[in-house]
């Protein structure tokens, strides 16, 4: 723009120049230059200023002619390439943890429950005798609240709870299938008499209030 170049007065303290390129506005007590033919980095059109007088930003619309346009400072960082965002996967040391190593890696073993505190009250001895009891019991397929039980009576209170488990255990196999009440009471009887749980490897007699050993019975009729 010619220095004797005027301007048009667009109201509102507003002016522009002939060929409308360049506005010059009030802002804040000074004066700021509106290039309509160039856009900031947003796409806006580019600012100039501020200047502290209309004379100043008009001397400043002559130099904007001839030096041609402005670029932003902030052109520079946003053309540059993005980088992309560091894997969420890396460890500290920089070791990649994928699923698939997550997935293999094996979980904690459950921890044994405590041992319930009648065989903790046990001499070691005889707790060594408890535990082993009430896993070959379980290892015979006997639930463990009822392998638990027989090996309390007889270790804990030094009751025959072996011997009362095989007898049941006999007792139940033999009369299972025995429709008549004979034929049940018979097989009862000879369960008592053989008095002997190979598989829990116990024994038992039968006797009388004398200690007489009851060795055959013949039911009545």
């Amino acid at each position: 723009m010619a220095k004797d170049e005027a301007l048009k007065r667009l109201g509102g303290g507003r002016w522009e120049t002939r060929d409308g390129r360049f506005q010059i506005e009030p802002e804040s007590g000074t004066w700021v230059i509106v290039d309509t033919t160039q856009t900031n980095e947003f796409g806006l059109p580019l600012v100039r200023g501020p200047f502290a007088s209309l004379g100043a930003a008009k001397e400043a619309i002559e130099t904007a002619r001839e030096g041609g346009p402005v670029e932003s400072p902030l052109a520079a960082r946003i053309s540059e390439p993005k980088q992309p965002p560091r894997s969420k996967t890396k460890a500290s040391k920089g070791k990649v943890s994928t699923t698939a190593e997550r997935e293999a890696e094996p979980e904690p073993e459950p921890r044994a429950p405590p041992e319930p505190k009648w065989i903790r009250d046990l001499r070691p001895v005889d707790r060594r005798k408890a535990t082993e009891l009430i896993e070959r019991l379980e290892g015979l397929g006997i639930g463990s609240e009822t392998a638990e039980a027989v090996a309390r009576t007889e270790i804990g209170h030094g009751l025959p709870g072996l011997a009362r488990l095989a007898i049941e255990r006999h007792l139940h196999a033999a009369t299972a299938k025995i429709q008549d009440v004979d034929g049940a009471v018979n097989a009862a009887v000879e369960v008592l008499i053989a008095g002997e749980d190979s598989e829990l490897g116990v024994s038992w007699r039968l006797v009388d209030d004398r200690g007489r050993p009851i060795e055959k019975l013949e039911p009545s009729h």
